[in-house]
C-alpha cells in the first residue's frame, strides 16, 4: 500500500507536469490572458479526470473493485 504522503507529493509532481504542458500548449494561442487561464484549467481538468478514469479501468481489470449489489 502506498503511503499518504507519497500519494500527496506525487499529486503535486503531477500537476506541476501538467500545468507546464498547458502553459506551453496555450503560449501562442492569440487569446486574452483570461481565456488564456481558462483553457489552462480545463487542460488540468481534462488530465486529472483521465489520471481518474485510467486508475479506476486498472482497479477494474485487476479485480480490485468491490461489486455493489442493488
Amino acid at each position: 500500500m502506498v503511503e499518504a504522503e507519497t500519494l500527496m507529493r506525487q499529486a503535486g509532481d503531477t500537476a506541476e507536469i501538467w500545468l507546464k504542458q498547458a502553459i506551453d500548449a496555450t503560449e501562442h494561442l492569440p487569446v486574452s490572458e483570461d481565456a488564456r487561464a481558462t483553457i489552462i484549467a480545463a487542460f488540468i481538468q481534462a488530465a486529472a479526470q483521465d489520471q481518474h478514469t485510467m486508475t479506476v479501468r486498472a482497479l477494474a481489470e485487476n479485480g480490485l473493485l468491490n461489486k455493489v449489489e442493488s
